[in-house]
């Protein structure tokens, strides 16, 4: 029985190591390019992440940047998993330089977005001055939100859209989350001392908002379980900045609970972004860049719309946890971490979708892989190698996976998903046709 259990504990781990080896997934496969949608990395709280103090009956912890601005910890961080990524698709990089058109990189406007490019490239490809494109100030990039194309959609619609997948009632939403939210409770305001002060408010008794918001912001969502989200992802950014733990939520946040109250955050993202419609509007420019991108480097000739030049090999794109749920939703994608909740987007993580091709058929195929580093990695800054990898997870495209190993599909199925599940409207002005 031992002889038996051993065994096939080798074959699993030999599968396993097949699985996300660096090697193309079968014989006489190779990898020609790769594109990255990347969130940045570990940044100081946003406003929303703190909501001016009203909540918390301690003050809010110091930390070394100002309000949503990367940090150095999440900077080294990034570095690291860069010269990861440089190892993992060496065969992209062969007869590299700095001058080479190997690397595209673009990001959003956002000081984060545009340092966490940065610094993965820093250790993509360390001793270069890599550029990274990035639009002028105050010039929205469809990319990465809907703000280019807010114009365009129908925040009415939205907003039904979104009060239809919560039964209509923003009160049984916060009831459906009763449990977390009174974790959150107990963390926000259960203290002692000088510097408590009780008199603060219960996020429970915030009342509930879905409603349009012309412009921008389409939506305004809030109440409860929106401010629930915020919070954890705030106590989420303490531990991987590496806080003392008796800092971590004042010192009661576990790290059991941090998990059980990021899932408050990964299922509001999923009632919210995840919503067909909002998908659409936020992703559709993404998505059909993204499949154009990997059709110009699968020719070899220029492609409107795509990213990079046809000698791009690692395409690069700087944005936030919103786009990889927006793709996430918009190609009902879904992904599971070893150390997170489901669909969890941790800073720096990324949707990587890979174009390989086969040497004796030429033909062309497109595996999707959700990478992250694990927040134990990010919060000790642990080097990644053999020994030490990212959590990769292989992502199931619904009606285009094929391989039952990786789930990848050929690239003509791919294109043929994108096409059906964006909307024209919503893509940059120059590419509606």
């Amino acid at each position: 029985m031992l002889l038996k259990r051993a065994v096939t504990t080798l074959l699993l781990l030999a599968s396993v190591r097949l699985l996300f080896s660096q090697e193309p997934h079968a014989e006489g496969d190779e990898i020609r390019a790769v594109v990255v949608l990347s969130r940045h990395g570990v940044r100081a709280p946003l406003a929303s992440e703190i909501r001016g103090g009203v909540y918390n009956a301690q003050p809010w912890p110091a930390w070394p940047v100002a309000t949503g601005v990367l940090t150095e910890h999440g900077a080294e961080a990034l570095r690291l998993l860069g010269a990861w990524y440089r190892v993992h698709y060496a065969g992209l990089f062969e007869n590299d330089s700095c001058s080479s058109p190997t690397v595209y990189a673009e990001a959003n406007t956002a000081q984060r977005t545009v340092a966490s490019a940065k610094a993965l490239l820093a250790g993509l490809k360390p001793g270069c001055d890599s550029h990274v494109s990035v639009r002028s100030a105050g010039q929205a990039n469809p990319l990465f939100g809907p703000g280019a194309v807010g114009n365009r959609a129908d925040p009415l619609k939205l907003s039904n859209a979104i009060r239809g997948r919560l039964g209509a009632h923003t009160d049984w939403w916060t009831n459906a989350f009763a449990e977390p939210l009174e974790e959150m409770r107990h963390v926000l305001l259960d203290c002692a001392g000088p510097d408590c002060d009780k008199s603060k408010k219960s996020l429970v008794s915030a009342p509930g908002i879905v409603a349009p918001e012309p412009g921008r912001g389409l939506v305004n969502v809030d109440g409860p379980v929106a401010m629930g989200a915020d919070f954890a992802e705030h106590f989420l950014l303490q531990y991987a900045e590496g806080f003392p733990m008796e800092k971590v939520g004042w010192g009661r946040v576990s790290r059991p609970m941090l998990k059980s109250l990021m899932e408050m955050n990964t299922r509001y993202h999923d009632f919210v972004l995840r919503t067909p419609y909002y998908a659409q509007i936020a992703g559709s420019d993404l998505a059909f860049r993204i499949d154009t991108t990997l059709r110009q480097a699968a020719g070899g000739h220029e492609a409107p719309g795509a990213l990079g030049t046809p000698d791009s090999r690692f395409i690069l794109l700087a944005g936030h946890d919103s786009n990889l749920t927006w793709l996430g939703g918009l190609l009902r994608m879904d992904w599971l971490l070893p150390d997170e909740t489901f669909n969890a987007t941790p800073p720096g993580s990324a949707i990587v979708f890979e174009l390989h091709r086969n040497r004796h058929s030429g033909e062309y195929s497109v595996r999707a892989l959700f990478v992250s580093q694990t927040l134990d990695q990010i919060r000790s800054l642990k080097r990644l190698a053999d020994s030490e990898q990212p959590a990769m997870a292989p992502i199931f495209i619904p009606e285009c996976s094929e391989d039952a190993l990786d789930f990848s599909c050929p690239l003509a199925s791919f294109s043929r998903v994108v096409d059906g599940a964006i909307d024209k409207r919503f893509l940059e002005p120059g590419l509606r046709h």
